[in-house]
């Protein structure tokens, strides 16, 4: 299983700083389109770990895990949403998933 860029979790990460851990959550919707967004003060991300976070078995924490990331990246799909990773404003990682929230389209 590849490693990552930052090395360890929000929480390894913290302890070793003696810093308490912070995960911010938010929620906005307007009209068209439901915003989630969450982010952390942990490491953050290497350039070349925001697309591959979300691919199966990617982890810092060794094998036998990884899974979470690339379940919320397929329900966004199944949901014509999207999900993106960037370096967020603590310092730390930020994942923001957006949905529609009127779908136009129907699949025949």
């Amino acid at each position: 299983m590849p490693e990552g860029e930052g090395g360890h979790t929000t929480a390894t990460h913290a302890r070793a700083a003696g810093a308490r851990p912070r995960v911010v959550v938010t929620a906005r919707a307007d009209e068209d389109e439901l915003v989630l967004r969450v982010s952390d003060t942990g490491p953050g991300l290497g350039p070349r770990d925001a697309e591959a976070v979300f691919e199966r078995g990617w982890s810092t924490r060794g094998p036998g895990r990884g899974l979470g990331l690339a379940l919320v990246r397929q329900a966004a799909h199944r949901g014509r949403g999207t999900v993106e990773a960037a370096q967020g404003p603590y310092g730390g990682a930020e994942f923001t998933v957006r949905l529609p929230l009127r779908i136009t389209e129907v699949d025949t």
